[in-house]
C-alpha cells in the first residue's frame, strides 16, 4: 500500500511544519511493522510562489499484521489419502485432533476394523449399542433411501460381499441362485434402531456404510475447524470435499473432477468448479471394479436387481450444502442412471454433473444449471 500526503508549507507560517510532524509521528507509532518507509522533502514554487515545500511520505507495505499463514495437513487415513488446509489466526497444528477423529470413525464404522461398532454389530454380537456417528450415519442413510425409493440402501452389505468389494476378496462371482438369496436380505425397512440397539428382521442382515461414511468424516472434520474459529478451509478425504471462506490467494477454491478414464498417466481433469460454503462428491464406475474371467464388475451395486450396474453412466458429481449428502446421493445417482439421476436432482434442488460414454465411446457430460 502506497499512502501519499503533500504539505504546503507556506514560509510565514510554521503550523503546517508542527502538523506535519505529527502526522510523520502518528504514522511512525501505527506501522511499526513495516519494513520499509521513505519520505521525500521536495522544495518547489508554484505558479503563485506561495508554496516552497512539499513534504511526500510515502509507505510501502500495509500497516498492521500480517495474515494468518495456511497450514496443510496430508496423509492416508480411510483406505485413501486426505488433505486439510486451513487459515488459523493462532497457527495451531490440528494434526493429533485429526488422527484422533479419524480413528473415532474407523471405531464406529469401518468394516475393516473387526472391533468396531458396524463390524460387532454385522457378527450379531449381543448388548453393543451404537455411539452417535454410527446413529447419525444410520438415519441419514433411511432418509436418503427412502427419498430415492431404496436405490441407496445400506443394508445392501451382503451383495457387495458377495461381488468382491468387501473384505472378501477374490471370490468367483455369485450366480443368479445367489443373488436372489441375497437381495431378501436387503432393505432398510427390515431393520430399525431402538435405544442405540440395531434390531433385524433377519439376522444374517449386515450393515455397509462406505458409500457414506467418507462424506460424512469430511463433516466432521470441517465441523471441528469450524468449532475452532477457523472460517477459511478446505477437507478432502478420498476426492470428497467441503470447503468454506478463500484460499491463501484469497480466491475461493477451485476443486477438479476426475475424467473417468482408465490406464493414463496422472489424474487428468474433466472440469474445475469454484466451490465455498458448498461440499462435492463423487461416485464413479471406471475405476473401483473387480475383474472376473476377463469382465469387469463396477462397484455400483443396484439394490434391486442385486447386480453391478452396466448402464453407460461412468462418473457423477454431486454438489450439496453438507458433504454426507453429497456422497449418498453421488452413489444414488450412479446406480440411477443419466437420466433419472438429472429428473431426481432437480426434483432436490442438488447440483449434479454426469459423464457418460456415448454410442461412439466417447465421453459426454450433462449437468444442471449449477455446473453450467
Amino acid at each position: 500500500m502506497i499512502l501519499g500526503f503533500d504539505l504546503f508549507l507556506s514560509s510565514a507560517d510554521k503550523r503546517p511544519r508542527l502538523l506535519c510532524k505529527g502526522v510523520l509521528r502518528f504514522f511512525l507509532s501505527c506501522c511499526k511493522h513495516l519494513p520499509t518507509l521513505r519520505f521525500h522533502v521536495v522544495e518547489r514554487t508554484d505558479v503563485y510562489s506561495i508554496t516552497k515545500y512539499v513534504l511526500l511520505l510515502t509507505l510501502l507495505a500495509s500497516c498492521g499484521k500480517e495474515k494468518p499463514a495456511y497450514t496443510t495437513l496430508t496423509g492416508k487415513a480411510q483406505g485413501t489419502t486426505f488433505t486439510i488446509t486451513y487459515q488459523d489466526s493462532l497457527a495451531r497444528d490440528f494434526s493429533q485432533p485429526v488422527d484422533s477423529l479419524f480413528r473415532l470413525m474407523d471405531k464406529s464404522m469401518s468394516l475393516w476394523d473387526s472391533a468396531s461398532v458396524i463390524s460387532r454389530i454385522n457378527r450379531n454380537e449381543p448388548g453393543v449399542v451404537a455411539d452417535e456417528h454410527f446413529i447419525a450415519v444410520f438415519e441419514k442413510a433411511r432418509s436418503i433411501s427412502e427419498t430415492t425409493d431404496g436405490i441407496f440402501d445400506a443394508t445392501v452389505g451382503p451383495l457387495v460381499k458377495a461381488w468382491g468389494f468387501s473384505i472378501k476378496k477374490g471370490l468367483p462371482p455369485p450366480d443368479s441362485a445367489q443373488v436372489d438369496s441375497l437381495r431378501q436380505l436387503v432393505g432398510f425397512q427390515k431393520i430399525r434402531l431402538e435405544n442405540g440397539v440395531l434390531q433385524k428382521t433377519d439376522p444374517r442382515m449386515e450393515i455397509d456404510f462406505n458409500a457414506i461414511a467418507q462424506g460424512y468424516t469430511v463433516d466432521v472434520m470441517a465441523d471441528f475447524l469450524e468449532k475452532n474459529g477457523v472460517k477459511n478451509y478446505l477437507v478432502e478425504i478420498g476426492g470428497e470435499v467441503r470447503a468454506a471462506g478463500v484460499n491463501e490467494r484469497g480466491s475461493v477454491w477451485n476443486i477438479g473432477i476426475d475424467k473417468p478414464v482408465e490406464n493414463e498417466k496422472g489424474r487428468p481433469l474433466q472440469t474445475t468448479i469454484a466451490l465455498s460454503g458448498k461440499s462435492l462428491a463423487t461416485s464413479g464406475s471406471y475405476r473401483k471394479f473387480v475383474e472376473r474371467d476377463g469382465k469387469k464388475f463396477s462397484h455400483a451395486i443396484d439394490p434391486k436387481t442385486g447386480y453391478p450396474i452396466t448402464h453407460n453412466l461412468l462418473s457423477v458429481s454431486v454438489i450439496a450444502d453438507d458433504c454426507t449428502t453429497a456422497d449418498a446421493y453421488a452413489t444414488a445417482f450412479l446406480v440411477l442412471g443419466m437420466e433419472k439421476a438429472m429428473e431426481l436432482a432437480q426434483q432436490l434442488d442438488l447440483e449434479a454433473y454426469c459423464i457418460y460414454e456415448d454410442g461412439t465411446g466417447a465421453l459426454q457430460v450433462q449437468a444442471t444449471r449449477g455446473f453450467q
